[in-house]
């Protein structure tokens, strides 16, 4: 390829068919820095209308993320909502699939949680393909007895090569399309505000990202591409993040959150805009800073608890996995307090031991693989050591359940109690633990967050008279 760009200019306004194919074209062979500079000529001249602003300087870093991507690593691109990353990688899939002498990927695929967002980018490539038919044809046509795919939940080129969509919502193996295995992956829009907020939707879409990238194609290097808003730090994208195969590159809005700080993209987003947007989005860290520790879907101030972390005293012993900050004090009053899970590696069954008289946390106690009702014991043992002290188990769940049983059968014999009336038999029923419910939940959070604010406000009032 020229590097003369009066050369180039006059393929892109006047050359022939075969001259633009040579100035766009590219191998496994060709350097990726030519691919990429191939890329940025493609884009710019058969679709002109994506690139009314100049573009910034990490768009060139998007694109090697897509090309290395592309033949065999798995890659994340974290960015601002505004970044363009999710048009720059429909203008990708499309420039690879019309130039890539090789056809290196047979089967690309498109994952959303929404089918509808997976199908709209199937027909939004399809539509960039048909676009550029005086260059390269008909890439659709029926060869033979091989018939495309008429709907835009996928399509077929005449070169045998796929482009299908799909959703992390669904089981990925035994699909209809699925003759054989995808090679490359495009995780677009799996994680958002909705479905952070639920362990449960967060797990199953983890799952079937798991299932997907475990069905790539081995024999051709199959691999994914993730484009996210990096909004939190326990979800879908902080699992593929962790994966030790991912290499992820987040780019915010800002350097830092300071008010006069120039944006990245000052052509499309001057700092008069970036005032303006925080003032208006809901979550302004989260959707344009990629920065989980102050998005507004954390409940509490990340940083302040980091900071008091490091202040907080060490436990003075540890024995049997529970952490002691004190002895018992006949004169004082106790209660212990558990949460409980499967003990599968995942959520963990907790308890805390708290000083009434003083306020203090005396112990705690925190497994994600001991069963729940092994943790039973645990609690009762702890609860034993301070004088037989009241203990409230949450109940919510089977674990709760399997919890409550072992702790009667022990017996412990200051469970938490309190009555509920039975609407139907309009009678009062006795119920053991902490049942944790739409009312229950925010009281107590929100009574948490107000008492962790109203300390901080103490101590500062005390540090002044000091």
């Amino acid at each position: 390829m020229s590097n003369d760009p009066d050369i180039i200019k006059q393929i892109i306004l006047e050359g022939t068919i075969a001259e633009k194919l040579e100035l766009f074209q590219f191998d496994f062979q060709t350097p990726r820095r030519i691919i990429r500079n191939k890329f940025k000529l493609f884009a710019r001249s058969c679709y002109p209308r994506y690139f009314k602003a100049k573009s910034p300087s990490f768009h060139d870093d998007f694109i090697m993320d897509m090309i290395e991507s592309y033949f065999g690593e798995d890659r994340m691109i974290g960015g601002f909502r505004g970044c363009a990353k999710t048009s720059l990688k429909k203008l990708f899939d499309v420039f690879v699939l019309l130039n890539d002498k090789d056809a290196y990927r047979k089967y690309m695929k498109v994952l959303t949680r929404d089918l509808k967002n997976s199908k709209q980018i199937v027909v939004d490539v399809y539509n960039l393909m048909v676009e550029v038919r005086d260059i390269y044809g008909n890439q659709f046509e029926k060869q033979g007895d091989i018939k495309r795919e008429e709907t835009m939940g996928g399509f077929t080129m005449v070169n045998g090569r796929k482009y299908t969509a799909g959703t992390v919502g669904q089981v990925q193996r035994g699909h209809v399309q699925d003759a054989f295995r995808p090679d490359w992956i495009w995780f677009e829009d799996v994680e958002d505000s909705d479905s952070i907020k639920s362990m449960v939707i967060t797990q199953s879409v983890i799952d079937r990202v798991e299932e997907a990238i475990n069905g790539l194609a081995v024999d051709s290097n199959g691999s994914f591409f993730v484009t996210c808003n990096y909004i939190s730090d326990q979800g879908t994208i902080q699992y593929l993040i962790n994966k030790s195969s991912t290499t992820f590159r987040n780019i915010p809005l800002l350097a830092d959150d300071k008010d006069n700080e120039t944006t990245v993209w000052p052509e499309v987003f001057p700092p008069e805009k970036v005032a303006q947007l925080k003032k208006d989005a809901e979550d302004f860290y989260g959707e344009y800073q990629g920065d989980p520790s102050k998005s507004q879907n954390k409940f509490f101030d990340l940083d302040r608890i980091s900071r008091d972390l490091e202040k907080c005293k060490k436990p003075d012993r540890e024995s049997a996995g529970v952490k002691y900050w004190g002895v018992y004090k006949p004169h004082h009053r106790y209660g212990l307090g558990s949460d409980h899970s499967e003990g599968i590696g995942q959520d963990s069954n907790t308890c805390v031991l708290i000083d009434f008289t003083n306020g203090e946390v005396v112990a705690s106690y925190a497994n994600n693989l001991i069963a729940p009702d092994l943790h039973a014991h645990e609690c009762a043992r702890l609860g034993a050591e301070f004088g037989n002290c009241i203990w409230a188990p949450e109940t919510n769940n089977k674990c709760g359940g399997s919890v409550i049983t072992t702790a009667r059968a022990i017996p412990y014999s200051n469970i938490y109690k309190y009555e509920r009336l039975d609407q139907v038999k309009a009678t009062k029923a006795t119920k053991y633990g902490w049942e944790t419910n739409n009312k229950t939940k925010y009281n107590m959070l929100f009574d948490l967050r107000k008492d962790y604010i109203i300390i901080e406000r103490h101590v500062k009032e005390r540090k002044k008279k000091i």
